[in-house]
């Protein structure tokens, strides 16, 4: 029976590499449909998928050029891999400088400009402790007041970043956590099937970082008020 063994390892070889392809086949649309729910909310939209990775989703919200993007964080150790959502409004803003509001920083946030930035500043009061503040620059940052009113996004638990830049806002909030039992086990990052991202906060991410956008745009800086 010997002579069986070769033809039937080929075999078996053969069937994992179609369970497998199988398998990403799956995984690549389940992940593809994380906005499906969404949809309606944009004037225009384009939804990019990268291989078996989670989509980006370009589009047009309320006159804004907006981008939502979805990346799997599994770098920390000994914390459950997170799915982070970058919700960010595209804009001109007056400011020079970018300002970066990080939430319990581990040096491992691969997705933050933060480890970038040049300059750490003090934490404003009415934010949570253990926050990091960088910045790009010390001229032609929001004013006190304008900081000050962005102090209540991180009353929720799961609000990682805050980024006010030139060129726009961004927020970066946690979607999911991976399911603990595939994690221990199989050290795969598994987030739960028909995971979807919900219009409720789609909408809430979006018209909050619209929301700091007007802000800056009115917001007159003290640097801003002795050049004029």
């Amino acid at each position: 029976m010997s002579w069986l063994a070769a033809p039937l390892a080929v075999l078996f070889f053969l069937i994992l590499i179609v369970m497998h392809r199988r398998h990403r086949v799956a995984v690549k649309a389940e992940r593809g449909a994380l906005f499906e729910n969404v949809l309606t909310l944009f004037e225009r939209y384009r939804v990019e998928q990268d291989d078996v990775d989670y989509p980006a989703l370009s589009g047009r919200y309320r006159g804004f050029d907006i981008k939502l993007e979805a990346l799997v964080d599994h770098v920390a150790v000994r914390k459950l891999p997170s799915l982070w959502l970058l919700a960010t409004v595209k804009a001109e803003l007056p400011q020079k400088s970018a300002l970066d509001f990080l939430a319990r920083p581990l040096n491992t946030e691969f997705y933050s400009p933060s480890s970038h930035m040049e300059h750490r500043l003090p934490t404003p009061a009415g934010y949570p402790a253990g926050l990091r503040v960088s910045a790009d620059g010390t001229e032609g940052l929001p004013s006190a007041t304008v900081i000050a009113s962005q102090a209540t996004l991180f009353e929720d638990s799961k609000m990682k970043e805050l980024v006010m830049a030139p060129k726009g806002v961004r927020l970066v909030y946690q979607l999911a956590e991976a399911e603990r039992p595939y994690y221990l086990v199989l050290r795969q990052a598994e987030f739960g099937t028909r995971l979807r991202l919900e219009p409720a906060l789609a909408r809430r991410l979006l018209d909050r970082a619209i929301a700091i956008v007007e802000e800056l745009r009115r917001d007159t800086p003290p640097d801003r008020i002795r050049s004029t």
